[in-house]
């Protein structure tokens, strides 16, 4: 089968493209990227002949959608802002598609192509990294194990053991710091302001306690309707540091985040686009651990049940590349391949939590050294 990572060259695509090629049943994978120079050294760097690369432009309609024609199935790592473009593009191509997420209010625009993708006979899988993905199908594994559910948790955690700014796209970063948060509480959506719900996280060793606050997460967008089961309670928070509140801070005082155009020496330009064009690109080689911790809590028969999920992954030695880069960058792999075999029989735009069987899942990325961890507490309800 024939697979087109689209922005395979990324930090997380890069990973993407290597575990696709280090796949049996893969027998070609084509790195669509703009830019053709990096793509060839990620094309070196996975060390197979299966790799190609295509110079590919996302926003050339056309030339995405033949792109995609040629293969079984498409992995769109590319960022996250360019996920309606890409698609439009799948659906019209009649390619099954799978991307990292659309940082919440991008998956509430691709779910209103759930019609559009129904009618062409495709499945668009949104979300399929570590969080939101393996997350939410934890939060929907463990809610299935339930009558009823009360509060569902997810917790994004890590520590680096190297120096490092951002180890993803700082366009994510600057959206989740500035856009503010959404949570479900009391069985309603939230909007709250950023850095929100601050609160010290105890993940398992070598991550430890650590300072979260709650994430614009994709997983919001569906999670409170696919658990169901009278879930009053659904939200996701991740690691932060003082560093980047105030960072971000500063950023907003100057200006630098506005979304409005001026005038520079008669271009026009918005002080938040020039600001990610400037931006490093995020740090892929950093060493480090990173993890999630995915705690529901209901009732089975008469008892209270809170089951937790938990996962640690080490920095990445033969890829040599970061914890979070391969939690993020292989899922989508494995989803995609599970696409280009037709094993996700649901049509339309849809969460990896309903699209993906979890037992099959779970032992895919087993096999990759990712292995998750249940615990379950139970006390009798009088």
């Amino acid at each position: 089968m024939k697979i087109l990572v689209v922005g395979g060259a990324g930090a997380m695509g890069m990973v993407t493209t290597r575990d696709l090629a280090e796949s049996p049943e893969v027998s070609e994978v084509i790195i669509a990227d703009a830019n053709v120079e990096k793509a060839k050294q990620t094309q070196a760097w996975t060390g197979s002949k299966k790799v190609s690369v295509t110079k590919l432009d996302v926003l050339d309609h056309e030339g995405l959608v033949s792109a995609m024609q040629k293969t079984d199935a498409v992995a769109n790592a590319a960022p996250y802002h360019l996920n309606m473009v890409i698609t439009k593009a799948a659906i019209d191509a009649k390619r099954n598609l799978t991307d990292l997420g659309g940082v919440y209010h991008m998956t509430l625009k691709q779910l209103e192509l759930d019609k559009e993708a129904k009618k062409a006979g495709v499945s668009i899988v949104l979300g399929c990294g570590v969080a939101p993905g393996i997350a939410d199908i934890l939060a929907k594994f463990g809610a299935e194990k339930l009558d009823t559910v009360g509060e569902a948790h997810i917790r994004y955690g890590e520590v680096n053991f190297d120096s490092a700014k951002y180890k993803w796209t700082f366009r994510t970063v600057l959206e989740e710091y500035t856009a503010g948060p959404v949570v479900f509480q009391d069985g309603k959506f939230k909007e709250l302001s950023p850095f929100s719900g601050k609160h010290v996280f105890e993940f398992p060793e070598p991550i430890g306690k650590r300072n979260c606050c709650y994430a614009l997460y994709s997983g919001l967008a569906t999670l409170p309707t696919s658990i169901g089961k009278g879930a009053r309670v659904v939200d996701c928070a991740m690691v932060y540091t003082d560093e980047d509140e105030q960072r971000i801070k500063i950023l907003n005082e100057m200006g630098m985040t506005a979304t409005q155009p001026i005038k520079v020496n008669g271009v026009s330009v918005s002080p938040r686009e020039f600001l990610l064009r400037v931006a490093p690109p995020p740090d892929v080689n950093v060493k480090d651990a990173a993890g999630i911790v995915v705690t529901i809590s209901g009732k089975k028969n008469a008892e209270s049940v809170k089951s937790t999920y938990s996962l640690v992954f080490h920095y990445h030695k033969k890829y040599g590349v970061s914890a979070l880069a391969y939690l993020t960058g292989m899922p989508l792999s494995v989803v995609a391949q599970m696409l280009a075999k037709d094993e996700i029989k649901q049509r339309g735009v849809i969460p990896p939590e309903t699209a993906v069987k979890p037992e099959p899942f779970f032992k895919e990325i087993a096999k990759r050294g990712v292995k998750i961890t249940e615990t379950v507490q139970r006390a009798h309800v009088l």
